[in-house]
């Protein structure tokens, strides 16, 4: 059942039209769900969705960038999104504005954490769809800081989440490229990367070049790791012995993207015979257990009596020659410090590819551990070609 909310006129024939510039919605027969192939939940929800949209939006107004003196980043997202990101944050400062603010999810809280240093206050939410949390953050910031200039809405998606915010936080202007209606958003700036990341672009250059448009400034469009150097030494310090090393992870944000034990010892054994050196493992605390059964199998395998963090884990990639893992976060940190990686990917996900120099890539649909043993050599010698091509020129 429908029900017209204010601002909306219902026909009498099941179709209900949104005033100011909101999308006409159809009857919902059951011709046409079979025929969008979308069930009666999904089309609550986009309801749902449109009927808070037109709720939270609110008239901006706008002024010159060179005036903006606050600005909020709101991208309460997992670690990779977080670190492709750092574009907008690096053009606010280069911009030069006085208080910048970055709104995290608590699991991606720590990518963001060494900005404090630099003077970028760093709050979290548990999650993005802990709405009461959401909107009480946004109330939080204007209690603290008064109406905000400039809000990047960073989720890239035209989700609830981000209506609530954005809604509720009210800044003076707002920035996305998430194909959201809303006009609180400037219009036409996003034009530019809402075309990239349609064509599948990588999402660092995205936000550069929304940056750019938006007349924020010019930046590269990177991922980013700041890593502290305390936490560098640590690192450095504890696989110093080793010498030169290869790091391995085994596993990825869903089952999918996960290796087992098995595969990775497949793995491992590969890359030891091949380049005779020692094998440093990366996992978090849910893969410790199996990646220290993995290390227990070698004898130039190791899992290095490390804190279990994005920062440990970073390190240790930053110091790698090679890393090899599935699609997840610290093939993001290969692309921020430029490491070889060879990356296992579940599906293509041209947004999400490694950005370093050096790379190799194997798409494995539906599970990375079909990956076959000639497959990953040949994506190993692939590195190994460009390497060599490097030392020609």
């Amino acid at each position: 059942m429908l029900v017209a909310a204010r601002g909306a006129v219902n026909r009498g024939d099941g179709a209900l039209w949104h005033l100011r510039g909101y999308a006409i919605l159809r009857p919902l027969t059951g011709w046409t769900m079979a025929k969008h192939r979308m069930s009666r939940r999904r089309i609550e929800r986009e309801l749902g969705r449109r009927f808070i949209s037109w709720r939270h939006d609110y008239t901006p107004a706008p002024m010159p960038m060179d005036a903006v003196k606050s600005a909020v980043v709101y991208v309460p997202k997992a670690l990779g999104d977080s670190m492709a990101t750092f574009p907008a944050i690096r053009a606010l400062q280069q911009r030069g504005v006085e208080k910048i603010i970055v709104v995290a999810s608590r699991h991606a809280e720590a990518v963001f954490s060494p900005l404090r240093d630099e003077g970028v206050e760093v709050r979290s939410i548990p999650h993005d769809r802990a709405y009461r949390e959401v909107k009480q953050m946004a109330r939080s910031i204007n209690a603290d800081h008064g109406r905000i200039d400039l809000c990047v809405e960073a989720t890239l998606r035209d989700a609830s989440s981000a209506v609530y915010f954005v809604g509720t936080l009210k800044a003076r202007m707002n920035l996305q490229f998430s194909g959201s209606k809303m006009k609180c958003y400037l219009p036409k700036v996003s034009d530019r990367a809402l075309a990239m990341y349609a064509s599948e672009e990588s999402v660092p250059r995205c936000w550069a070049a929304l940056m750019s448009d938006a007349g924020v400034g010019e930046m590269a469009g990177r991922f980013e790791l700041p890593i502290p150097l305390e936490i560098e030494r640590q690192v450095s310090q504890a696989l110093e012995p080793l010498g030169r090393y290869i790091a391995l992870n085994l596993d990825g944000g869903d089952d999918e993207r996960k290796l087992t034990l098995e595969k990775g010892g497949e793995i491992c054994q590969i890359l030891i015979e091949r380049y005779s050196l020692p094998v440093v493992l990366i996992a978090s605390p849910a893969g410790e257990a199996k990646a220290a059964a993995l290390a227990a199998r070698f004898p130039t395998a190791t899992l290095p009596e490390l804190p279990r963090s994005i920062h440990h884990s970073g390190a240790i990639v930053k110091g790698a020659e090679l890393l090899v893992s599935p699609d997840t976060s610290v093939v993001h940190v290969a692309s921020a410090y430029d490491r070889p990686v060879v990356a296992f990917y579940s599906k293509q996900l041209g947004l999400w590819l490694p950005q370093s120099t050096r790379q190799s890539v194997v798409v494995k649909p539906g599970d990375v551990n079909a990956l076959s043993a000639a497959e990953l050599i040949a994506a190993l010698d692939d590195i190994d070609a460009s390497a060599e091509e490097q030392s020609r020129t």
